[in-house]
């Protein structure tokens, strides 16, 4: 504000709420004006029913253009073109009046799934302008409410509108503080609601509350990450087996990445089933970026009992590890011998040790080494070679004494 009033910017000029100069004034029933983008968040986000200057109740939510108003700061902007280079000139409510009324619509159960499919229909035709409407954090707030309500509710009606409603915000991207505070309200009932679609609804549905998962478990607090339900990991698992979902497949890897390190999450993951999948998956796939996050998932498994246990349960848990080793990334070779390490440093067994030379194990450590890897990757091959010397010193890659 300061700044503003070291520019002479008429007090007309700057909207009461943002304390900015208004881009699109609209003046609502009270007759006091605002920054359309302003108002929208008062009035749809938060969910006010008041004017915030005036503490008035509205009498009705429209929110006139006030053309004149525009027209001055415009030619305002036009004489002081060097102060003012951030703001951005560009129309941007074409599509903002039909979705308005929609929103208005969607709070009627009758129109729910109607206004939702038009939503997503406007959405979708004006993708390539990012500020069409009354912007993604306005509308992400408003239909993630109608998940969190419907799922509440029982019935195919309350299914068909959730379908809707996670798919519209499949299309959005709200600001990371509103995805925030959007999934943190009410001690997260948008996560668990998302939770419980992907443990009970059809696959598409269950694909994108992963897709929108994905994304809230990186913003959110530790708190919403712990005490996820086991279902919730085994549909993970399934989600997984099914590679017909590049997509689907990154998002659930993802959130393992995020949530495994939290609470009883890793060992939800190893009972769920997730280390048979993730070892088969990772000897058939050949994208590195895939791999790489298959490993990543791995090596935290790889830190509890159970998940060392499982791994070696798996008749090609060895090989499917070793084979990505030089193959993906500097990431994937740590993870990969961190995950090696996890194994060798609390199992003592022969047998496992003979397997892991008869697949190359110890050929390709000293490939690793070979390459110019690190020094902390090389301190751990190290680390593994000597736990089973007598054994592995009869390959013929293991050096002389």
């Amino acid at each position: 504000m300061d700044c503003l009033e070291s520019l002479d910017v008429p007090t007309f000029f700057i909207c009461p709420i943002s304390l900015q100069i208004m881009k699109d004034p609209v003046t609502i029933s009270t007759g006091m004006t605002f920054d359309r983008e302003s108002i929208q968040k008062w009035l749809f986000s938060y969910n006010h029913i008041t004017c915030p200057i005036t503490k008035q109740p509205l009498s009705d939510f429209s929110l006139i253009p006030n053309s004149n108003l525009r027209r001055l700061i415009q030619s305002w902007q036009l004489q002081n073109p060097s102060s003012l280079k951030s703001v951005d000139q560009k129309p941007k409510h074409d599509a903002w009046f039909p979705l308005t009324v929609l929103l208005e619509e969607i709070k009627q159960p009758h129109l729910q799934v109607k206004s939702l499919r038009k939503i997503k229909t406007l959405i979708q035709d004006n993708y390539g302008n990012r500020t069409f409407c009354m912007g993604d954090d306005v509308l992400f707030s408003s239909v993630a409410s109608l998940i969190t309500k419907s799922e509440l509710a029982a019935g195919h009606d309350s299914s068909i509108i959730i379908n809707e409603a996670v798919s519209v915000l499949c299309l959005l991207k709200p600001s990371d503080e509103t995805l925030k505070m959007v999934s943190q309200n009410g001690n997260g009932l948008l996560i668990g609601s998302l939770c419980t679609i992907m443990t009970k609804y059809l696959h598409q549905a269950r694909i994108q509350a992963a897709l929108l998962l994905k994304s809230i478990f990186k913003v959110v607090d530790e708190i919403y990450k712990t005490g996820l339900e086991a279902e919730f990991f085994e549909s993970i698992t399934e989600i997984l087996k099914d590679q017909n979902s590049k997509y689907g497949s990154m998002a659930v890897l993802t959130i393992l990445m995020e949530v495994l390190p939290f609470g009883k999450n890793r060992e939800k993951a190893i009972k769920g089933g997730s280390i048979p999948v993730l070892v088969e998956l990772l000897a058939e796939n050949t994208e590195m970026r895939t791999c790489e996050m298959m490993l990543v998932v791995l090596e935290k498994l790889c830190k509890k009992a159970e998940g060392r246990a499982a791994f070696l349960a798996h008749p090609i848990g060895l090989a499917a590890v070793l084979s990505k080793i030089l193959r993906v990334s500097h990431v994937g070779n740590d993870k990969a011998i961190t995950s090696l390490l996890w194994i060798f440093r609390f199992c003592k067994s022969s047998e496992v040790a003979q397997e892991f030379m008869e697949v190359g194990g110890v050929a390709k450590l000293f490939m690793l080494v070979q390459s110019g890897c690190d020094s902390t990757t090389k301190d751990k091959v190290r680390e593994i070679l000597g736990f089973h010397k007598n054994t592995w010193s009869k390959s013929p890659c293991f050096p002389l004494p």
